[in-house]
This record gives C-alpha cells, sequence and structure tokens, in this order.
C-alpha cells in the first residue's frame, strides 16, 4: 500500500491546507462547489481501548538536573485514590569545611529550619502540620548504581530527635506556586533538636580532622535525618535549598554564633553528592482502587467506565491505538492533516489539584515503559521516530522532555529512555486536556522496512498516559476521568477517483 504519511515536510503540509482553504473559499465566494476538486477532506474520531496500570516504583532521589528536587512529608486522604504519606530522608554536610572553629568555643543548641517550597496536597484548608525527626542509622548513598524509590525505605532510631511543625495555606502557597513571575517567597519553619545530637556535631567539627572535612568520614558518623508526618491532613514539599539547615548554636566570650550543616545535592560527586528522597506509599483499601495491587497489569476499577492517573504511587492509564492502525491501513494515499488526543473533561477535583500535563509515552509488551536497548530493531524504530518526538516537544526542553525513571548512564541518555510522543496540557477553566500528536501519528500510519537489514519498523499502539509537571516523583498530583471523554480526532485527506 502507498501510504503518503511517512515524509510530509511541513511546507507540504501548509501547501495542502491552503489548498484545501482555497476549495472551500470557491464555494463560498462563487456559490458552487467546483466539480474538479482533487481532493477530499474528512474527519473521524477512533476509539481507544483504555484501562489502568500501577507501576511499582518511581525514583525519587534528588538530582541537580531533575526539573523539580524536593522532600516530600505528611499524608492526607482521598476518596478516589485512598490514604496517601510520605516521609523523607536526607543526609547533611558541613557548610564549610575550611572554617576552624573559634577557640574557646562553647556549644548552646541545635535546631533544623526547613524552607517550605509551597507546594502542598491535601485539603484546602489552611492548618498545622506536625512531624518528627529522627536520625538515619542506615546510610544513604548514591555509590555503586544505588538509587532510591517510592517504595525505598531507610532505617532510623526511633527516639525523635524533635517534634515540629509547618502552617500550611494552600490558597497562598498554590497562588505563589502558580505565578512564575514573581519573587520566590521563602517560608521556613523552625524546631529544636536534641542536644546530644547537637553536641557530636560540634564536638566533631575540626577543620583538620578527616572525620570532618572527608564526606566519606563524616557521612557513616552522622548518617541523616528522617522526617516522618503525624497524622497530618496534607502532605508538603521541603526544599533542599541551603535555607533548609541543621544550625549548631555557640557561642564565644565576645560573640554569639552559628554553623549549618546544609542537606542540598550540589554535586554527585563521590566527596559532595549527598543523597536524599522521599518514601511515598497508599492504602487503597478503600478505595474504588482497592483492587489494584499487582504491577504492569490491566486493571478495570469497580466503575468500568473511569479512568486513573496519579504522581508518586504511580497509576497511569494504557491506552491501545490499534483501531487507528485498523483505520488508517484501509484507506490508500492517506494523508493525516491533524490529529488531537484530548480529555473532554476530568471528574470534579476539588482540592486535589491535577498535574498541570500528562505525557504520552510508549509501552513494552510486558505494560513497563518502553526502554530502548541498542538492538537492531530499536535503533532503526528510533531513527524512525526520533525526530517526531523533537518536533512535537519543540517547546519543552530536553531536560523536562526526557523521564528520569532512573539515574543517567554513560552515554548522558537516562536508561529508561522512553520517548514522550506529546506533552497534553490542562486547562483548569474547561478542566480538561488536549494536545495534538499529528507527527507521532503520521509516523504510526506509515508501514516502513529497511531491506538491507530485512527488519520492519515497530508500530507502537501501547501508550500511557503518564504524569508530566510536576515531576512524578517528586508529587502526588492525580485525576480521573470517564472513559468516553478520552478522544482520538483525525483530520485527514484523501485524493477523489476524477471519471
Amino acid at each position: 500500500m502507498n501510504l503518503w504519511v511517512k515524509r510530509i515536510a511541513l511546507g507540504l503540509s501548509a501547501v495542502v491546507a491552503l489548498f484545501l482553504f482555497a476549495c472551500l473559499d470557491d464555494e463560498s465566494i462563487l456559490g458552487f462547489r467546483n466539480q474538479n476538486q482533487k481532493f477530499k477532506v474528512s474527519y473521524i474520531e477512533i476509539p481507544i481501548e483504555s484501562s489502568v496500570l500501577l507501576f511499582d516504583s518511581l525514583r525519587t532521589s534528588n538530582y541537580l538536573t531533575d526539573p523539580g528536587i524536593r522532600l516530600l512529608v505528611g499524608s492526607y486522604e482521598d476518596p478516589v485514590f485512598g490514604r496517601v504519606t510520605a516521609d523523607a530522608y536526607t543526609q547533611i554536610r558541613p557548610s564549610n569545611i575550611l572554617k576552624a572553629k573559634e577557640a574557646g568555643a562553647i556549644y548552646d543548641s541545635v535546631t533544623l529550619h526547613l524552607h517550605l517550597d509551597l507546594y502542598n496536597y491535601g485539603g484546602a484548608s489552611t492548618s498545622t502540620e506536625f512531624f518528627t525527626v529522627y536520625r538515619l542509622t542506615e546510610g544513604l548513598t548514591f555509590r555503586d548504581g544505588n538509587d532510591y524509590y517510592t517504595n525505598s525505605t531507610v532505617a532510623y532510631d526511633p527516639k525523635p530527635l524533635g517534634t515540629g511543625s509547618a502552617i500550611i495555606k494552600p490558597a497562598l502557597f498554590n497562588e505563589e506556586l502558580d505565578d512564575i513571575f514573581t519573587v520566590d517567597t521563602v517560608i521556613t519553619t523552625r524546631l529544636k533538636l536534641d542536644d546530644s545530637f547537637g553536641s557530636a556535631l560540634f564536638n566533631n567539627w575540626d577543620a583538620t580532622s578527616e572525620n570532618f572535612y572527608n564526606f566519606d568520614k563524616f557521612s557513616p558518623l552522622f548518617k541523616g535525618l528522617a522526617i516522618v508526618g503525624n497524622n497530618n491532613s496534607k502532605i508538603f514539599g521541603i526544599s533542599l535549598s541551603d535555607s533548609t539547615r541543621v544550625a549548631v548554636h555557640y557561642h564565644t566570650a565576645t560573640d554569639t554564633l552559628v554553623f549549618n550543616y546544609y542537606i542540598s545535592p550540589l554535586e554527585r560527586s563521590p566527596n559532595f553528592g549527598l543523597a536524599s528522597a522521599s518514601r511515598i506509599v497508599v492504602d487503597r483499601s478503600t478505595s474504588p482502587l482497592a483492587g489494584l495491587t499487582t504491577p504492569y497489569t490491566d486493571f478495570t476499577a469497580s466503575d468500568p467506565n473511569k479512568l486513573f492517573v496519579q504522581s508518586g504511587t504511580p497509576v497511569v492509564t494504557k491506552l491501545d491505538f490499534s483501531k487507528f492502525l485498523e483505520f488508517s491501513d484501509t484507506i490508500e494515499n492517506l494523508v493525516i492533516n491533524s490529529a488531537e488526543l484530548s480529555i473532554g473533561s476530568i471528574d470534579d477535583p476539588q482540592s486535589f489539584r491535577p498535574p498541570q500535563s500528562l505525557y504520552l509515552q510508549v509501552l513494552d509488551n510486558n505494560n513497563r515503559l518502553k526502554i530502548y536497548d541498542e538492538s537492531k530493531q530499536d535503533s532503526l524504530d528510533l531513527t524512525f521516530y526520533n525526530n517526531r518526538v523533537r518536533s512535537l516537544a519543540a517547546t519543552v526542553s530536553v531536560t523536562e522532555n526526557t523521564a528520569r525513571i532512573s539515574k543517567l548512564n554513560s552515554l548522558g541518555v537516562v536508561e529508561d529512555r522512553q520517548d514522550r510522543f506529546a506533552q497534553l496540557t490542562y486547562n483548569s477553566s474547561t478542566k480538561s486536556y488536549n494536545s495534538f500528536i499529528t507527527l507521532f501519528i503520521q509516523e504510526l500510519a506509515e508501514q516502513e522496512s529497511n531491506t538491507d537489514l530485512n527488519i520492519t519498523k515497530s508500530r507502537f499502539t501501547n501508550l500511557a498516559l503518564y504524569p508530566g509537571n510536576p515531576f512524578a516523583g517528586k508529587s502526588v498530583n492525580r485525576l480521573s476521568f470517564n472513559k468516553e471523554n478520552l478522544k482520538l480526532k483525525i483530520f485527514y485527506t484523501t485524493p477523489t477517483q476524477n471519471k
């Protein structure tokens, strides 16, 4: 079959569009239809088979290259998705390993300062959220390929170092988050920690000692902190800026001073790369998703008409585009003019803000995100599909357009190199999502092969609606919607048969 889809340049599409508009203009201006039209424009809505998938985990480790770095703490009750809980783990480091302690300095106290990054999720009303800080008994590390995920646990001493609280104001926080043009608002909360911990930090402070200036020696002595919520109504974000710090207060004969320990990641080098991550768990036992327990297995909710997407404890909607191929493979000389994927309206989110964007990502036959290896098949597929991805993602930075489910590999490309073919943007006014995926659909329609390698191009029909912004591993945003609101709308052109 001779399809026109494969190598249609944007310029040619524009010419076809102009020609089509000209034909319509002939009818409206001259008052009759041009009987010699050579092309016919048609519209069709393709039904999409869909289901729900649970992924086993997401990476929550904080890298400087991530689109967002934060720790999550707290919990909230969601009537649709269940109870979601987040705990945070982080290393600490001296702020200045060259600074010598003043002669005669005397320890006073130790405090923890947390910079709230304004991210919050749960109830809509202002509330005071309590949390407890513990000392880690298990070391954190990025060494030897180690990473931390939503289901990772890190051991800590059950004896608390201190208990604190944070006042979370959703209306104010969300307004600041949404206004990207204002100066960042810095809101911090402070709590006192146990003096035995502070004294240990103070006594270890010696700029000439490896136990202080060498992080490989320092970190086994001070493994880090765990921050655990106390039966909260919200999850809130903690910034890894230098405003988040452990402050050791001390004095000399003439002054009152502070020496800080930071949690900011810096570079991921052996001596300075700090590890931090969040553990995110969910109890769905009393929710409509109670049966969603087996990862990577197609699931239908108690209401079979409902679909779901959730960050943090990753739930995605699986799409099957097979019906599109059944359509496109039966039409000769097909030109796809436009293809739009949309969710017409989502369920009322109430106080649970939906993701600002969703990505359309390729699934493998095992329902996992597609991982491109170095095989000839994948190399061929990457050649055919890659330009389509870049074209569609022209307004998205390279960093944003790469799903960092795992750490970077030696080639500078993430190990899970799944490609995002589209970014469905949320419209808060209409409570809907949409994106044009024309280039991908054009490529999907084309049947091609490499005769030298005797390999036929894969036609990716299984895809996932995957949380985009906020970054899925650093948020818990979610949405639900009816299946019938999910639509693939196609405008296409075919040549007419001249008598």
